[in-house]
């Protein structure tokens, strides 16, 4: 199939797949069947679903677009009332789904042919066709089943729309997105939450609400029951399902039924017997690779978090265990596992387990949707122990703020502030009620009773110190009551229940009666200078808070990890209790994390106790190769410890065959040795040379500025402004693969010679590229100051990219583009730095498993930022600093400093420089001595012959293998050993 066969083999192929997959019986199938009025023919028919064969779908998708809403039509006619009437296109490598969507043809799923997962497809294809009941729940199975390119999430998508746009003004329902965006913003800070995702999440929540109900073997019949969690409350099973913000459908007409539709799909799973974390792949499935590396969402693979929970937990029935960031619930998952094991293996009854488990095992996140999965995932953790559950059972997760913003000193005793958007003032809460459990839920009780009746501020504020609160508590919460009951006359009630329950749990898990023994997981990673200006402030004083924030050029590599090891460890660790968090391999060495390793924090001690370097395990969270998010450590420490800092760590080295590889996969592929601690890093220049060297000017999207010639005719181009247009290479990167280049003639003087990182070779400048470089005079022009300066072609041209780059690029959470073209182009003023021309530049690469460096001396070549430069004082400094940066002994020395991709180490940037390298000094012998033997270097690599159509790395092989043969290469190498004694 995937080879694109001509029509009829296509058919005997798709015949073959309908029977031998999903049993259709040759009677069943319909072939070449026409349509009632003799309009056309369908190929294939069986039952509710037509088929549509195509010899390329690259090329003819536009046909299938006119004529299926035909086929369907006539299907629907067919196979009688009741039944969902599904199109399928396929040319045997892609297939494409359709339903007819109040007569409008939408498509609801896309799939491309892997030749070596057939298991998928016919996941893919198995709620399109026939429904397979109990099937095992596989990540990959949920994902296909469910994730963004299913059949089930193209039909609901679509219906959500709809819903969304008959009740998105609802009072109550903009009250719950708005309260949802808010919890967002904490958690990234940054405005992220857009309508669609919002569609995106109550899809997810109302799917894993079903798989809860689904897990009981519950009937769905009323679907408020369902998504309220009375369905499961009346088993006796409290906090796994809660009314929320995604109850919103049910307003509209036909919401009930997508709810009982999505409810049904779940029938197919045998949930009990889910071995990892099924719904995290859902979730990724879902959300955008690159949408999530932004906000800092890395899930844990499941063999990697079950290795982390077994060396933490060393007691599991008897240590309480939180995880402060719990996202969808891996940890919890192997936690819950490793107790239920540890009982077994003890004999305990299973009642007492699953007891146990309730009273050990907590998670908390203030992502709401991470909380509804994380509950199902704690849920679908007991497996078959849920039948021997006790009367009532509460799950442990919340969905509340872990970092405690919203907590702020109150005089002797402090309040908690929760947000009530868009607007209106904050509603307080005594946080010391709130650590009372029993005392805060009758609070709760009295203010539902009190609203119920619309009873005075007064009446609510003396019931509430009747049960027990102090008298200042009781009149906050008074005053609390009185703004709750205007939300309630506004029309925004029915959420503040579960929003106040949930949001003041940490308060309650951080007293000290209520502390874990063990705190994991994998807290956010968002870099400081990715924070909106907000959160930017609060970061900066929680870890100044702590000891750890440090300014100058180290400030904006703060991360927000860093204050989940220190505030998770104040707030939530008891005396002497473990750490085991998975945190960014710069946890182990990069000088901004310094105060975290060395134990010097401020308000606790926290002293590091081991690491597991994963920085040669790949992959793990899926990066792409290069990617310094697959440079991974886990950290362990423990509370109220003198211990010093280990001289060791484990280091795993290994490439797995997936990134959710099995226990069994991950133990075959990984080996693991004790290695010295990874040596600090520093951004302190040991060499002055650090000051001088820049990186090159960001010239991204590249299409819109690496250009070709364009096809003229036959008058060609004008000689003052020659016609281009933007190269397209295997290098561009989503979106901007989708969008087409500009094309158009641009004056001459705006086209560049071009030095990319491909072009630095050693001792010799490899081929250079065209380019487009709006800047005259230090100036970066813009289309309107192109105009205005009568340059036309350029002006042209830039307006042309400004628009897409305007349309396409990240947005800010009011849809404007984060940064202009110019300020993308000019980014830390690395284009204009190069404004000023030089007689000769040093450039050398800023990635790659070598070091290649060269000089160049046309002052007209402006330098991409996949290289840094400098200008030299002579062409001996210039053969000096080559010569340094050519060798294998400055590329061995740093090794341990990169970040690591896919197997090797990838970035060097500025670390070459905090080694000693001294300053070229005409009168140090062994200076001149290196700036010789460069030179030399030099006109060996322009004798050696360079194939065109070879690589670049090809023919840097070819320079170092000539350089190796000649001889001079081991001389440079002796000389700069010398220079730079270990």
């Amino acid at each position: 199939m995937a080879s694109r066969p001509r029509h009829e083999a296509l058919r005997g192929l798709v015949t073959d797949l309908l029977r031998d997959g999903f049993g259709a019986r040759f009677s069943e199938l319909e072939h070449e069947r026409y349509l009632v009025d003799n309009s056309g023919r369908i190929d294939v028919a069986w039952g509710a679903t037509v088929i549509e064969l195509k010899s390329d779908l690259r090329r003819e998708e536009r046909d299938v677009v006119a004529r299926m809403p035909d086929y369907l039509a006539d299907a629907a006619r067919s196979s009688g009332p009741g039944r969902t009437t599904v199109g399928l296109a396929t040319d045997g490598a892609t297939l494409i789904a359709y339903r007819l969507d109040r007569g409008a043809l939408s498509q609801i799923g896309r799939y491309e042919v892997d030749v070596q997962h057939p298991d998928r497809l016919l996941s893919w294809l198995e709620p399109l066709l026939s429904p397979v009941p109990e099937a095992m729940p596989t990540p990959i199975a949920v994902a296909l089943a469910f994730g963004r390119y299913s059949l089930a999430f193209g039909r609901a998508h679509g219906e959500l729309q709809r819903l969304w746009a008959e009740v998105g003004a609802n009072p109550e329902v903009r009250l719950k997105r708005d309260l949802w965006d808010g919890l967002l913003r904490q958690v990234y800070g940054d405005d992220v939450g857009s309508d669609a995702l919002f569609l995106q999440h109550t899809y997810l929540t109302i799917l894993v609400k079903a798989i809860a109900a689904r897990v009981l073997d519950l009937e769905i019949d009323d679907p408020a029951e369902m998504l309220s969690g009375r369905l499961l409350a009346n088993e006796g099973i409290v906090g796994a399902v809660e009314a929320d913000f995604f109850d919103w459908p049910l307003l509209a007409a036909g919401g009930d039924e997508l709810v009982r539709t999505l409810a049904a799909e779940t029938r197919r799973f045998r949930l009990r017997d889910v071995e990892v974390d099924v719904l995290k792949s859902l979730y990724e499935s879902l959300i955008d690779p690159d949408e999530r590396h932004d906000l800092g969402e890395y899930y844990t693979p499941d063999w990697l978090a079950a290795r982390v929970v077994s060396a933490a937990i060393s007691r599991p029935l008897e240590q309480r265990v939180l995880d402060p960031s719990c996202g969808s619930g891996t940890f919890l998952f192997h936690a819950l596992r490793r107790l239920i094991a540890t009982g077994r293996e003890e004999g305990l009854p299973p009642a007492e387990i699953v007891a146990a488990c309730a009273d050990r095992v907590f998670g908390i996140d203030v992502h709401p949707v991470a909380v509804a999965l994380a509950r199902v995932t704690w849920l679908l953790a007991l497996g078959d122990l849920v039948q021997d559950r006790p009367p009532v059972l509460t799950v442990p997760v919340y969905m509340g703020d872990s970092m405690q913003w919203n907590l702020r000193p109150l005089g002797t005793s402090a309040e908690v502030l929760v947000d009530v958007p868009p607007n209106d003032p904050p509603l307080r809460i005594p946080a010391g009620l709130a650590s009372d459990l029993g005392l805060f839920e009758q609070a709760l009780d009295e203010l539902n009773r009190g609203l119920n009746t619309l009873a005075e501020p007064e009446a609510v504020r003396d019931a509430i110190a009747r049960a027990g609160a102090m008298a200042e508590d009781a009149a906050m919460l008074g005053r609390t009551f009185a703004q709750l009951k205007q939300l309630f006359l506004d029309g925004r009630n029915h959420i503040w229940t579960f929003v106040l329950r949930n949001l003041l749990r940490p308060v309650w898990l951080s007293h000290p009666d209520h502390r874990a023994d063990v705190l994991i997981g994998n807290p956010p990673w968002i870099v400081y200078r990715h924070l909106s200006a907000e959160m930017k402030d609060r970061l900066r004083e929680a870890l100044q808070s702590y000891g750890l924030w440090v300014g100058g050029p180290l400030a904006t590599h703060q991360d927000m990890f860093a204050l989940f090891w220190a505030r998770g460890a104040e707030r939530y660790l008891s005396e002497g209790g473990r750490l085991a968090l998975v945190l960014p391999y710069a946890a182990l060495n990069a000088p901004v994390f310094a105060g975290m390793r060395n134990g010097g924090l401020q308000r606790v001690k926290v002293a590091v106790t081991g690491a597991w370097g994963l920085e040669r395990v790949w992959p793990i969270f899926g990066a792409q190769s290069g990617s310094s998010t697959t440079s991974t450590c886990v950290l362990f420490g423990e509370r109220d410890s003198d211990a010093p800092l280990p001289a060791e760590f484990d280091r795993w080295v290994g490439i797995l065959k997936r990134r959710d590889a099995t226990e069994p996969e991950a133990a075959e592929a990984l080996q693991h040795i004790n290695a010295a601690w990874p040596r600090p890093r520093t951004l302190i220049a040991a060499s002055p040379y650090r000051a001088r060297f820049r990186q090159g000017a960001t010239l991204t999207p590249r299409r819109f500025f690496i250009v070709e010639t364009a096809n003229t005719g036959r008058l060609g181009s004008r000689r003052d402004a020659p016609r281009v247009r933007g190269r397209i290479g295997n290098l561009d990167k989503k979106p901007w693969t989708d969008v087409t280049p500009p094309e158009g003639p641009i004056e001459r003087q705006f086209l560049r010679r071009i030095a990319l990182g491909e072009s630095v070779a050693p001792y010799r400048i490899l081929d250079l590229v065209t380019g487009v470089v709006p800047m005259e005079d230090g100036t970066i022009l813009t289309a309107a100051s192109a105009d205005g300066r009568g340059y036309r072609g350029l002006s042209g041209w830039l307006r042309d990219a400004e628009g897409k780059w305007n349309e396409h690029s990240n947005k800010d959470g009011k849809g404007h583009a984060r940064m202009s073209l110019a300020e993308r182009l000019d980014a830390m003023g690395m284009l204009r730095a190069q404004s000023s021309r030089t007689s000769i530049r040093v450039l050398y690469t800023k990635a790659g498993t070598r070091l290649s460096a060269c000089w160049i001396k046309e002052d007209d070549v402006i330098i991409d930022h996949k290289a840094y430069w400098s200008a030299a004082h002579s062409l001996e400094e210039a053969a000096y600093i080559t010569a340094i940066l050519n060798t294998k002994v400055v590329l061995d020395r740093v090794k341990d400093l990169q970040p690591v991709g896919q197997r090797d180490p990838r970035d060097f940037d500025n670390l070459v420089w905090t080694l000693p390298i001294p300053e070229y000094d005409p009168t140090e012998a062994l200076h001149v001595d290196l700036a010789a033997a460069a030179l030399h270097a030099h006109a060996v690599a322009a004798r050696v012959t360079l194939p065109d159509e070879a690589y670049f790395t090809t023919k840097r092989g070819l320079i170092r293998e000539a350089l190796v043969a000649d001889g001079v290469a081991e001389t440079i190498e002796r000389l700069v050993d010398a220079l730079l004694p270990l």
